[in-house]
């Protein structure tokens, strides 16, 4: 059993009275979604989605064969009071039932970890879910640095530059413009290398191409490509988008027993999960 699920078990049946905590009355929160030092949680933007990662093949016609997910496909979540919450399912979590990233909805795991950022309560809450799952939750007071930390990795959109420059070839961008992706505005950008590659007696011409379409109001990425536009691309972002999310989503099952942490060193690992919110 990994160790990360090792230390949420632990944490999860440690008897209530060993971590009784009384919360304080919430401080006043910026509400401003400035980046910098000042960065906050974004307001007034909820939604609900699949993150995923895959590899596909371009064919002729244009359309995407399915290769295979590069991470297992989990979900993400933001409400309109800007509780941030995310579904860990990592690669040294998955048991034989569900390490099936050949498929393209691979099958549901038997246990899984839910991570929920609230700055309303000011807390930061994680419990398991699936067939085997202990009902039970753990929640601690949420920091202010662990508030900040939570508003730079959710709220600064990334730059996300191509991984070739001018030195591999030539490089053209294009401003792709406006569109609609999965329910949401997006305004998209490509780069595009042209090279040459020697193979045996001939040289071949080849293109590579990076794509990014992201929403700057709601601070998503939505869809970015990289590959060969005539071969394989990597293509990672977001599915199965709602802007109207479960608020069931931001809080454990009603059937948990939810106990209180005075700190939030048992939320260590899962802040790690905050910094992979952008990440593919």
């Amino acid at each position: 059993m990994p160790s990360a699920f090792v230390k949420v078990v632990i944490a999860l049946l440690l008897p209530a009275n060993s971590v009784t905590w009384t919360q304080e009355p919430p401080a006043a929160l910026d509400q401003s979604n400035s980046g910098g030092d000042n960065a906050a949680l974004v307001m007034g933007h909820p939604f609900s989605a699949v993150k995923y990662a895959r590899q596909v093949k371009v064919l002729p016609d244009g359309k995407l064969q399915f290769i295979r997910n590069e991470r297992y496909p989990s979900r993400i979540a933001r409400d309109a009071e800007g509780r941030t919450m995310m579904q860990m399912i990592a690669a040294d979590d998955l048991s034989p039932e569900c390490d099936h990233l050949g498929q393209l909805v691979p099958p549901i795991c038997p246990v899984w970890r839910v991570f929920v950022v609230d700055p309303v309560a000011r807390t930061i809450a994680h419990w398991p879910e699936g067939e085997i799952a202990g009902h039970a939750a753990v929640d601690f007071p949420l920091s202010e640095a662990r508030l900040e930390q939570t508003a730079h990795a959710t709220a600064e959109l990334p730059e996300l530059p191509p991984d070739f420059s001018d030195e591999d070839g030539e490089v053209t961008t294009a401003d792709l413009g406006d569109k609609t992706i999965e329910g949401v505005r997006v305004h998209g950008a490509r780069w595009t290398l042209q090279y040459s590659k020697a193979e045996s007696s001939r040289t071949m011409h080849l293109t590579r191409i990076h794509e990014v379409w992201s929403a700057s109001d709601m601070k998503l990425i939505v869809r970015v490509i990289d590959g060969d536009p005539q071969g394989v691309e990597t293509v990672w972002g977001l599915e199965k988008v709602s802007l109207s999310p479960d608020p069931a989503l931001f809080r454990p099952p009603a059937d948990y027993e939810v106990q209180h942490g005075k700190s939030d060193e048992w939320a260590h690992e899962d802040f790690e999960y905050v910094e992979s919110w952008f990440a593919k």
